[in-house]
């Protein structure tokens, strides 16, 4: 079943967060982001969107109380947990993302009292984290077959619905096995064509990647640089692009997950997305060589057990009836055929 997102925090909504205290964690923002400018557009950028979806609750619920006044303090627990009711019951949030909404505001706070702006956290050891987040499954992992990978192929090649980008963002996944946080950063600049690579690609937790690829997916990005010659108002570093009213900007993640989510109705699945491609990449080269290692280093994992226990698809009883039988008929050939040697 394919995850529910509510829309309702709007622009009009957000709109509605006093000055007072948009100014307040604004400046917490600013500070963050200074001293870790790798991860603003990311990291950041999250923790904005949880902190403006708090403060527009308290807007529309509790008359935009001050988060520094009393009255917030005086009753931030019920206020915190009204919040987690709030996001269940309203929005469709899940434990996860309830927690690091809980976190990112007290992150807030905790950086307020070293600042000094206030003498106590509000809700610190007061308020439970949701159990059991770890044991939910937010969104369905999906491993494609090479029949499957083909037919998407082949779907985006030949249906005028899809565009030459989104043969290059699937081809690319593929060839590559990058997060969509990797992928999502492809610039013009940092495009080695000869060398079929894209170079000091910044992803999860600032890591610097390569992104590599194969013959077919640079003769697509070929064909696509030549496209862009012709787009005369086109001034993006970025490999993929939107267009908009004043011109061209870079894609967003989010888009590029939209269009991950419409390639996986190719076959069939209303709820597939990136990762599903990665995970699919590493378990294929696993299958197709046994090397875990290889799988490991091309997923830039630094240990080959992450890999294992999360990349790789588990075998089902039969599967592993299917192989042992397999390495007992192997053993007895082998058998066989010393004892014929032997005997001669």
């Amino acid at each position: 079943m394919a995850i529910t997102r509510i829309k309702y925090f709007t622009p009009d909504k957000i709109a509605a967060i006093s000055d007072e205290n948009r100014k307040k964690y604004d400046k917490y923002y600013q500070s963050c982001t200074v001293r870790n400018r790798d991860v603003k557009n990311s990291t950041y950028a999250s923790y904005l969107n949880n902190a403006n979806h708090f403060m527009a609750y308290l807007a529309e619920f509790h008359n935009n109380v001050g988060l520094y006044s009393d009255e917030f303090f005086e009753n931030a627990v019920d206020i915190m947990e009204n919040f987690i009711a709030f996001c269940q019951d309203v929005l469709g949030n899940r434990k996860k993302a309830i927690n690091t909404k809980l976190s990112t505001m007290s992150s807030f706070y905790n950086w307020s009292l070293k600042r000094g702006l206030i003498d106590r956290h509000p809700f610190d050891k007061k308020l439970e984290r949701l159990k059991g987040a770890n044991d939910e499954t937010a969104i369905h992992s999906y491993f494609l077959t090479d029949e499957q990978t083909k037919q998407i192929k082949r779907e985006l090649a030949s249906d005028d619905k899809y565009d030459i980008q989104d043969q290059i963002i699937f081809n690319l996944m593929i060839d590559s096995a990058n997060r969509i946080g990797a992928i999502d950063r492809l610039t013009l600049t940092s495009l080695n064509l000869d060398d079929m690579l894209f170079t000091g690609i910044r992803e999860k937790r600032s890591k610097i990647v390569e992104v590599s690829f194969g013959k077919v997916t640079k003769e697509l990005i070929e064909e696509w640089l030549e496209m862009r010659k012709d787009m005369d108002e086109l001034k993006v570093d970025a490999l993929f692009i939107v267009r908009h009213a004043t011109g061209y900007s870079h894609m967003a993640k989010n888009t590029i997950q939209v269009r991950i989510r419409r390639m996986g109705k190719i076959i069939g699945l209303e709820d597939f997305h990136a990762h599903c491609i990665r995970k699919s990449r590493l378990n294929q080269i696993y299958e197709d060589t046994g090397d875990l290692s290889l799988a490991a280093e091309l997923a830039n994992h630094a240990s080959t057990e992450t890999t294992r226990k999360s990349y790789i698809k588990p075998k089902s009883k039969s599967e592993l009836r299917d192989k042992l039988e397999a390495l007992k008929s192997k053993k007895e050939k082998e058998e066989n055929h010393d004892k014929i040697e032997n005997q001669n």
